[in-house]
């Protein structure tokens, strides 16, 4: 009697099932690998919905808003739903969890169906932004583990509160160009990048990096792009933290900026090729020259450089030898015997470094047999020619006219030396001196 009172009383209080949903509380309902049935035999009375490992197409909301009309709690974990299909705003629901189901894109119009919601967990899914989202009358906010796209616009990160969004500070960019990043550091560069760009240039944020090993801050490698805008001096108004700075094409002949301006300070890679660049003379002894990573050159007007004081600052340089480049081609350099054996040590000193090397030549004087060779190829002959090699010059030209005129000189002695001992007279103008 007493173990038949037992059986009856277990399974009163046995959780209800049906298939696989089986109450967990009175009015906690859970289903595993589908949703709730018509033919499930549930009491409508549940408040909670709880859904795990679903793998349709479609989930229907709205079905389980009519069918449960007191839920309050949506809250889906795990599968694969390519849809889900919000419910008539007449519903009570106030937590949904929609978490690492697959989701894409979610957007104000789906949650505008959610007139009470307070709770939105949106973990684990492939969301890359939320564009004009907004999060309304929410009180709490979790988009951690999503596929967050840090290429595109993220205006929509600085909206959010922290306040709301209690996991705001682990969000993180996903795949290139900042793959685990922080996302609203990265959207604050953004934002930053577009208020200092230079109105003629274009600015992006190729890369940003830790300060330093194991720190947790981050620092932006800004890159600039004036390049072809017919500028004649370097630009001043570039952002904080540019390292990157194009300036090809332009009309630039004066470097003293990069040794006296603050902002190339940090300058590591700046392009200058096709400009009008005479000398780099004012750049000895800049922190710049010392420190740049790469300083490219090619297509100027330079004809000589300080050897000792570039060799000395690529000596130094924290860069060398794997990260370190520079450009030199296509400038007309001098080739004489004072200025390319020094020059053409350094070119062989440094030539991992010198990406053109073979572009680095003579330029073209008409009748030199050394116009245009690459200089890395000169031999010193070729350039330090012995004096007979040379043209005849003033001072040997003096040299024979004298030579010819005392020779004259001579002759003229001796013919009126004979003249005297033949005939006896003197010459004619011994006769008409005094």
């Amino acid at each position: 009697m007493l173990t038949i009172f037992w059986i009856i009383l277990l399974d009163l209080f046995a959780p209800i099932k049906s298939q696989d949903c089986f109450l967990t509380t009175p009015h906690h309902l859970t289903c595993v690998t589908h949703s709730p049935h018509l033919g499930d035999e549930i009491p409508p009375n549940i408040t909670i919905l709880e859904l795990r490992d679903i793998e349709q197409d479609e989930l229907d909301l709205n079905y389980m808003i009519e069918k449960y009309p007191q839920i309050e709690n949506v809250s889906i974990y795990d599968g694969n739903i390519i849809r889900v299909k919000s419910p008539n705003p007449d519903n009570k629901i106030k937590v949904l969890r929609l978490v690492r189901i697959g989701v894409e894109n979610i957007g104000n119009k789906f949650l505008g169906n959610f007139p009470n919601l307070e709770i939105l967990d949106l973990r684990g899914n492939f969301l890359q932004s939320l564009g004009n989202f907004s999060v309304g009358e929410l009180k709490e906010l979790y988009l951690d583990g999503n596929s967050w796209n840090c290429s595109l616009d993220l205006n929509w990160v600085l909206k959010l509160n922290q306040t709301i969004v209690k996991d705001l500070t682990n969000l993180t960019c996903q795949g290139n160009p900042h793959p685990n990043k922080n996302l609203v550091t990265i959207a604050r560069f953004t934002k930053d990048l577009k208020n200092n760009c230079p109105s003629i240039c274009s600015c992006t944020l190729p890369k940003v990096i830790f300060t330093k090993m194991g720190s947790q801050r981050l620092e932006p490698l800004i890159e600039v792009n004036c390049s072809h805008r017919s500028l004649t001096r370097l630009p001043l108004d570039l952002p904080p933290k540019s390292r990157i700075i194009h300036l090809e094409g332009n009309e630039i002949e004066d470097l003293k900026p990069l040794k006296h301006h603050q902002i190339y300070r940090k300058v590591l890679d700046l392009h200058l090729d096709n400009n009008k660049v005479k000398t780099i003379e004012e750049l000895e002894g800049s922190y710049f020259l010392k420190h740049f990573r790469v300083f490219s050159l090619s297509g100027n007007k330079l004809t000589e450089v300080p050897t000792y004081a570039l060799d000395n600052a690529l000596t130094q340089n924290p860069h060398m030898p794997n990260a370190l480049s520079i450009s030199l081609g296509g400038n007309p350099w001098r080739c004489d015997c004072v200025f390319t054996p020094v020059f053409q040590e350094m070119l062989q000193k440094f030539a991992p470094q010198i990406r053109d090397l073979r572009e680095v030549k003579c330029s073209y004087v008409e009748g030199d047999e050394n116009s245009l060779l690459p200089i890395i190829e000169l031999s010193r002959s070729s350039v330090c020619r012995s004096p007979s090699e040379y043209s005849v010059q003033a001072l040997d030209l003096l040299n024979g006219v004298l030579a010819s005129l005392i020779l004259l000189i001579l002759g003229k002695l001796a013919y009126d030396y004979y003249y005297f001992k033949k005939t006896g007279r003197l010459p004619w103008i011994v006769t008409k001196m005094p």
